[in-house]
Formats: structure tokens, C-alpha cells, sequence
């Protein structure tokens, strides 16, 4: 499995090479392509949220925490005090670090279901749903975000199964074809929720005619080698 270091790094290449080409072909502006970047390289250290104790998920735990806690707090700002307010958001913060974030690795095994091209599909699906519908961002660039969130989460296990492979001993670890499957037959009931999930949010997305067109654009992919340092050629 490759290491925090190199999953961010190799991210962050992938996703901004994306980047670059998107705003290049003026289907991003400067701002949306930042937002574009952020969240690819967010999607690249997803799927080890399923490690119990790995950096991504107390980072992710940590953030969702203090979102949580000031979508909370700003509800209730009427009705209480200033330092009220800071320990409602202290709260909250600690009730999703510890209990929350415990009982999700219980329930989750390293290399399962996050590490499956379904988990993939699915969170990309309903990205582009709550950047349509929670944000009211355009169908066109909706598309394009679930679309970098997607690419980051491939990234992520391309590069683990990458690592499974031992090219200098010419031999493949046991973990090999555990981080890129279809789905997790270990946890086949969380498998068929994705899918019956994937099939609701088909109802729910956003216009497809953007992402049809945006694969149709001529001459986007074919600029990409050309955007990669050249150590990558």
C-alpha cells in the first residue's frame, strides 16, 4: 500500500494536470478551478478513511467535525450566547473525533468496500447531486466536480494496487487486486445499499447534456501528455 506522502503527492500531480487542462480549455475559471483541485486531492486521500487510525481520517473526522459543529452553532445563535455557541461547537467537534469516529472503524474493514470502484461511483454520484441541489452550482461545473472527486478516488487506488506489486523482487504481495474491485463481497450488504443508492441518485443528478459535451470536446485529452512534467513521460 503506498504511504500518506506518496498518495498526496502523486494526487496532487494527477488532479492539478486535470486542473490545468480544465481552466486552460475555459471550462473553469481561476476560482472554480482552486475549488476543483481541493477537493480531487481531498478525494485522493479517501478511501484510507477506512484505516482506523491513518492521518486521512483523523484529518477527515477532524474537518467534519468543526464544519458540523459551526453549521450547528450558527443554527442556534439566536437562541444562546457567544460562549454557549463555543462550547456547543467544542461539542459537537468531540462528540464526532471520538465516539463518532470509534464506532465508524468498528464497522469498517482497511481495503473493503472504500477501496472498491462502486464506493467511487457512488460518492462521485452524489457530489455532483449536492453541488446541484446544496449549492446551486451550474450542471456543467457540478459535473466537473464529481468528476475531479472521481479522479482523485481512482488515483488513490490505482496507486495501491500499484504498490502491491513488487517490481524488483518479481513477485505480487497478497494484497494485490484488494484496492481496485468492483465491489467488497466481504461486505456485500453495504455493496448492495451502493448500488441500490447508485440507482436512486441516477433519478436525482443534475442535466447530463454538460458532461456529455465536455466528453465529446475535442482535443482536452489529447493535451494532457503534453501538461505532464517530463519526468512522467
Amino acid at each position: 500500500m503506498a504511504n500518506f506522502q506518496t498518495h498526496l503527492g502523486v494526487g496532487t500531480a494527477v488532479v492539478g494536470t486535470a486542473a490545468l487542462a480544465i481552466h486552460t480549455q475555459g471550462l473553469a475559471d481561476f476560482s472554480q478551478t482552486q475549488w476543483l483541485l481541493a477537493l480531487g486531492v481531498a478525494a485522493s486521500l479517501l478511501p484510507d478513511i477506512d484505516a482506523d487510525d491513518s492521518r486521512p481520517v483523523r484529518a477527515f473526522f477532524g474537518l467534519l467535525g468543526l464544519v458540523l459543529g459551526f453549521v450547528i452553532a450558527s443554527r442556534l445563535r439566536d437562541h444562546f450566547r457567544l460562549l454557549e455557541l463555543a462550547l456547543v461547537w467544542a461539542g459537537v467537534w468531540l462528540l464526532v473525533n471520538f465516539p463518532l469516529r470509534l464506532f465508524f472503524a468498528r464497522l469498517t474493514v482497511h481495503r473493503g468496500s472504500f477501496h472498491s470502484l462502486l464506493m467511487a461511483l457512488a460518492i462521485a454520484l452524489f457530489v455532483v447531486i449536492g453541488a446541484d441541489r446544496w449549492f446551486a452550482f451550474e450542471p456543467a461545473f457540478s459535473w466537473l466536480v464529481g468528476g475531479f472527486v472521481l479522479l482523485g478516488y481512482l488515483t488513490h487506488l490505482v496507486l495501491d494496487e500499484i504498490a502491491s506489486v513488487d517490481l524488483l523482487g518479481n513477485r505480487v504481495k497478497r494484497s494485490f487486486g484488494t484496492a481496485i474491485k468492483p465491489l467488497s463481497l466481504r461486505a456485500w450488504p453495504l455493496s448492495l445499499l451502493l448500488l441500490g443508492l447508485i440507482g436512486v441518485g441516477a433519478l436525482l443528478v443534475p442535466d447530463p447534456a454538460p458532461l456529455v459535451q465536455f466528453l465529446q470536446l475535442p482535443g482536452i485529452f489529447e493535451r494532457l501528455p503534453e501538461m505532464l512534467p517530463a519526468s512522467f513521460g
